[in-house]
């Protein structure tokens, strides 16, 4: 089932998008949440942007697609990573621990909130932001995960990437090495393969949605390929949904309506929601 339905006309902003800060223990994030108009508890969809993303998304898509959510009924939480964003935090103390531990503080936060229905969770993962959302459905008991264009092999990409850059270089020289930027430290790198996706797929019961553009320059569609691998050889029910055309982001159309409208559609499906 594909979601064709716009955005909720302007109204009152206060009763559409909550912001607040989720404290981590080390650092604020900033996190906008969609608020559906009708009673809670709601089921929820959490979010999980990618390297040099933040919670708004490109051309505003992360906006429009958490707003179409609480239009059907699903509240959606969207939130800046540590040092990304508006939250707040080191840059170069980014890792796949901080996104971890991010991804988890906000969960807690959705768990002491009794307006969510923390047993409906729908968990989405863009780029990089797919490892954080496969650990976190796997942890979390997700009714259903969707993957954009998702990192699956972090290591043997930043392998690729150090073998065409000066990448250890520039680290060893300065401290951190710059990434459309972003100051990448130490930390990161000694961190690649702590969200290993599949020892998590190897937990996690929920069906699997995977869109990736064949053409895609920032992430090979090769990585969705091998999550499509990784979910048969755990059985895992999955779909990957190929798009012609090298985008990354989704933010253009038609992809973008496409994109959202299968992911809302489905994750509709999965929560429960007419």
């Amino acid at each position: 089932m594909t979601d064709v339905s716009p955005p909720r006309p302007d109204a009152d902003p206060a009763r559409l998008m909550q912001f607040l800060w989720i404290d981590t223990g080390e650092a604020h994030l900033a996190a906008s949440i969609d608020l559906p108009s009708a009673a809670p508890p709601w089921p929820v969809v959490v979010l999980v942007h990618g390297l040099s993303g933040d919670r708004i998304g490109r051309s505003y898509h992360f906006v429009e697609f958490g707003r179409r959510l609480a239009g059907r009924g699903i509240a959606c939480v969207r939130f800046d990573h540590a040092g990304c964003g508006e939250s707040t935090g080191d840059q170069l103390s980014l890792s796949m621990h901080t996104v971890e531990r991010d991804a988890l503080a906000v969960m807690d936060h959705l768990r002491r909130d009794r307006r969510f229905d923390a047993a409906r969770l729908g968990v989405v993962g863009s780029s990089l932001g797919g490892l954080g959302a496969v650990m976190l459905a796997a942890r979390c008991g997700a009714r259903g995960l969707c993957l954009w264009a998702p990192v699956c092999d972090l290591p043997g990409m930043t392998r690729a990437l150090a073998a065409r850059t000066p990448l250890r270089e520039t680290l060893e020289s300065i401290g951190y090495a710059p990434f459309k930027g972003l100051r990448l430290g130490p930390d990161y790198f000694q961190s690649l393969d702590h969200l290993d996706p599949g020892a998590n797929l190897a937990t996690y019961r929920g069906p699997v949605f995977i869109a990736h553009a064949r053409d895609d320059q920032a992430v090979p569609i090769s990585e969705s390929h091998r999550y499509v691998q990784l979910c048969e050889e755990r059985g895992v029910p999955s779909e990957l949904l190929e798009f012609d055309g090298n985008t990354h982001d989704f933010h253009e159309e038609p992809a973008r309506s496409k994109l959202l409208g299968e992911s809302i559609g489905r994750l509709c499906r999965w929560l429960g929601v007419a």
